[in-house]
């Protein structure tokens, strides 16, 4: 033994080597700035950079309510075993939401992922297809989950602050400059706990609002949207304003239905798209930066 009173090895003796899998649904594939990386798992909760309800990895055809729905997900795994992990990977959907709390389940599937902690390298599942309800929204929100059994994910639904989940989140609304936009979501507390969470809502940076316009084929639109927060009967909560931030209780993964007013002083160009996001935050994390634990995107079309 060491002083420090761990164990000694000898000479020519190694370290045991952690041959656990290390998976994640990778946010991003390649570099997000000169000498970066690519997602690994690491770097969690996720960088500022990131659009956090469009995970790249996680693909869908076009989605109608009642028709059949095809989706992949892509997984990689960093751990330093020499043999494939055998992982499962569920997918679930929602109604439009920011933070998940009720889950509808889609498919699930198993994929090997050879461990690769050099390389950017993803395994994709097989297609899972099902048929979304005819009643559903006409937007609907995917989340999906890796998991193996030693290295299991957390018990929130967390794609934020968790590498095993993922989320692609992204709603669409056509606006017109005078006639408003009201966008109905859900306040879902990810949590088995009551919990006090802020919603903030405001238009999406530059960098996060190419990203979403891009995914559509379509380019960022020069918008600055005037918001506001209403209940599910359509009394207002806070706003109006270009940024708003709101806090409620919510019960252990318990759900608030709210609506989003939207509008927009200027046309929005056609080929062009705004962005405005609705984060949902956990105001007791005690950290400097937002403590994000949902994310709902919406994008703003033209608008007759």
């Amino acid at each position: 033994m060491n002083g420090d009173g761990k164990p000694h090895h000898g000479e020519g003796e190694e370290e045991q080597v952690d041959t656990r899998p290390y998976l994640c649904i990778p946010y991003w594939t390649k570099p997000l700035s000169a000498g970066g990386h690519w997602d690994t798992g690491q770097h969690r909760p996720l960088p500022g950079k990131v659009v956090y309800y469009l995970c790249e990895s996680l693909q869908a055809s076009a989605y109608t309510p009642g028709e059949e729905l095809n989706v992949t997900v892509a997984v990689r795994n960093s751990g330093k075993g020499s043999s494939a992990a055998i992982a499962t990977v569920v997918v679930y959907w929602a109604d439009p939401t920011a933070g998940f709390a009720k889950l509808n389940f889609f498919a699930a599937a198993t994929v090997a992922v050879p461990p690769d902690p050099i390389s950017g390298k993803t395994v994709t599942t097989p297609t899972m297809t099902a048929k979304i309800p005819a009643d559903a929204p006409d937007h609907i929100c995917l989340l999906a989950i890796v998991s193996h059994p030693q290295d299991k994910a957390g018990t929130a639904y967390d794609p934020v602050g968790d590498r095993h989940w993922a989320q692609r989140n992204l709603t669409s609304v056509a606006v017109a400059s005078g006639t408003p936009a009201i966008v109905p979501f859900k306040l879902g507390n990810p949590f088995a706990r009551d919990a006090e969470l802020d919603i903030v809502l405001a238009g999406a940076d530059r960098t996060r609002a190419a990203v979403v316009a891009s995914s559509l084929g379509l380019e960022p639109a020069a918008v600055r949207p005037t918001l506001r927060l209403l209940d599910e009967g359509g009394a207002e909560l806070a706003g109006p304003g270009e940024s708003i931030r709101h806090r409620f209780g919510v019960g252990a993964h318990g759900q608030v239905a709210l609506q989003v007013l939207i509008d927009v002083d200027e046309p929005i160009g056609d080929g062009t798209a705004g962005t405005v996001e609705i984060l949902l935050v956990d105001p007791t994390a005690g950290q400097e930066e937002l403590r994000i634990v949902g994310a709902l995107g919406i994008a703003l079309l033209p608008g007759g």
